[in-house]
């Protein structure tokens, strides 16, 4: 089985199962690393997208664990006092910190031949920002919750447009950044100010698996989940889904938590080879 396009779900520090698996697969005879020319994402899976293309999975993990042991909790309570001038919320530093520190100009010559695509969703102008960020989160949330459905539509008919922009787009690896930054706008933990001036919201409210933006390439298309489904999965065809063998236990937003990325990482390492080992045994 050889894939030419690979899918990175959302899902926060979740995400890292997929850069295991991207590992776990190649060591094991899965070459994603010469076969895939086209990734797509949106929110968190957009930067492990970035990482797995340009060949440096382990380095993000290592990088993202640095950072996480350096912070001792997800809400700094004491930024509230008067004078403070630093934010609650540590995950957009955090998250802007890794990707200036992880990207560097020749790696948009590394994935000059390959194209990357991040899914944004661009607000209807009748909505305010305010309401339609409560609107947008509570109906995508309600849906995955009533429905379990794993591409959901709900959201659409609100009138949010899905927009997407890549390293095709990008005029330099700081565009580069703000585009993956943008695909994950999720106020108020990760707030951006949009996208060229365009409104946006993570692009997961759209579709947090956007398998359908490779539905037009050539080949086979494996798709990264980043957590595990009741459901069954849709049987493989031209669209292969993989998810987490058990269940991942750090959650999205967890930026304190090294010892939970290693072992989200660890579990991609060992779904990621098993995949490869019952496809080349099939």
């Amino acid at each position: 089985m050889t894939f030419r396009n690979v899918i990175f779900a959302g899902g926060g520090s979740r995400c890292l199962w997929q850069l295991g698996f991207w590992e776990g697969a190649t060591a094991a005879g899965l070459d994603l690393q010469e076969t895939v020319d086209y990734a797509a994402s949106t929110s968190a899976g957009s930067a492990m997208a970035t990482a797995a293309l340009v060949g440096r999975p382990a380095e993000a993990l290592e990088l993202f664990k640095e950072l996480t042991a350096r912070n001792p909790r997800n809400i700094h309570w004491h930024n509230l006092r008067p004078g403070s001038g630093k934010p609650l919320l540590p995950h957009m530093a955090m998250y802007r910190t890794a990707l200036e520190r992880f990207l560097v100009p020749e790696d948009m010559e590394r994935l000059a031949n390959k194209r990357l695509e991040f899914l944004m969703a661009e607000f209807p102008g009748y909505l305010p920002s305010s309401l339609g960020t409560m609107l947008a989160f509570s109906v995508y949330g309600l849906e995955k919750h009533l429905t379990g459905v794993l591409h959901p539509r709900w959201t659409r008919k609100l009138g949010f447009q899905p927009l997407t922009r890549g390293n095709q787009d990008a005029e330099d690896v700081a565009d580069l950044i703000e585009i993956i930054l943008a695909s994950s706008t999720v106020p108020p933990v990760l707030p951006t100010k949009g996208y060229r001036g365009l409104r946006v919201l993570d692009g997961g409210i759209i579709d947090n698996v956007p398998a359908h933006l490779a539905d037009q390439r050539p080949g086979q298309t494996l798709v990264l989940l980043s957590k595990r489904y009741s459901k069954p999965l849709p049987a493989p065809g031209r669209r292969v889904y993989a998810q987490p063998s058990e269940p991942v236990r750090i959650d999205k937003f967890d930026y304190a938590n090294p010892e939970g990325l290693q072992a989200t990482y660890d579990l991609g390492l060992r779904d990621g080879a098993r995949f490869a080992r019952d496809n080349r045994s099939g």
